[in-house]
């Protein structure tokens, strides 16, 4: 039952839906305001300090981008391999800061959030990896412009 669930086309549409949804909404104050994002990025201490501007700046266009293509379905495969890739890279961050007891904002979807990092984050970015991994191998394009070019092209 759960895995029928699990390989549904019609969930992986919803996934599709949800995750594009919410890397367009993460990307728009770090793209707008790339300072205070690049601050929530140094204060993970895990770039050195002459990176931290070109990711504060690159990583919101992925988001948005991929969020994009994820909720019209263009791109879906790729889409959602990289927000599976870009939730591990987040996963990563938040275990590290748990560890090393880093008392810092998330910066997930503002840059300026009162919350501090705790086992809650680390759970929802392991649910989006779970759903990106879902939308990746199950999607099969219900609603999708990779299908509309799909039939365009082979007729």
């Amino acid at each position: 039952m759960i895995r029928k669930i699990i390989s549904s086309p019609v969930m992986a549409l919803i996934g599709r839906i949800i995750l594009g949804s919410i890397f367009i909404y993460a990307s728009i104050g770090k793209i707008l305001k790339p300072d205070q994002f690049a601050e929530a990025i140094k204060n993970y201490r895990l770039l050195p300090v002459e990176s931290v501007n070109f990711f504060a700046v690159i990583l919101p266009w992925i988001e948005l981008i991929a969020g994009l293509c994820l909720l019209i379905g263009l791109f879906s495969k790729g889409s959602s391999l990289i927000i599976a890739l870009l939730s591990l890279l987040f996963l990563g961050a938040i275990v590290s800061a748990l560890i090393r007891g880093l008392d810092i904002s998330c910066g997930c979807f503002s840059s300026r959030e009162i919350n501090k990092i705790n086992f809650f984050y680390f759970i929802r970015d392991l649910f989006l990896f779970l759903l990106a991994s879902q939308v990746l191998i199950y999607d099969q394009g219900i609603l999708s412009v990779d299908k509309l070019l799909k039939r365009n092209i082979s007729r």
